[in-house]
């Protein structure tokens, strides 16, 4: 539902460009979330390590638990990562919002 107090806005790419391959890997990688939910995900966790603040890893196939936080200190491996339905993803998304 949309609210007065948020702000929307509406992006593109073209239909071949890498990024855009790149996101729907990393939507269908973390459950199948939708494009625009990746790509807040993926600000929201950008800002915070910019700010040097830790953010919670959580493995996608434990139920969006939260595991000990990563700060941006080390650099992180990225591993092929199980599909999740969309309820664990989005669960795992409102994790960034704390």
């Amino acid at each position: 539902m949309r609210t007065d107090e948020d702000v929307y806005w509406s992006t593109s790419l073209p239909k071949n460009h890498e990024a855009l391959q790149a996101l729907d890997v990393f939507c269908k990688d973390w459950g199948g979330l939708t494009r625009a939910e990746a790509t807040r995900r993926i600000l929201i966790e950008w800002e915070k390590l910019r700010n040097g603040k830790a953010i919670s890893a959580w493995s996608p196939n434990a139920s969006a638990q939260s595991a000990p936080p990563i700060s941006f200190e080390g650099t992180r491996r990225v591993e092929q990562k199980p599909h999740l339905s969309n309820r664990v993803a989005k669960a795992a998304s409102q994790v960034l919002d704390d």
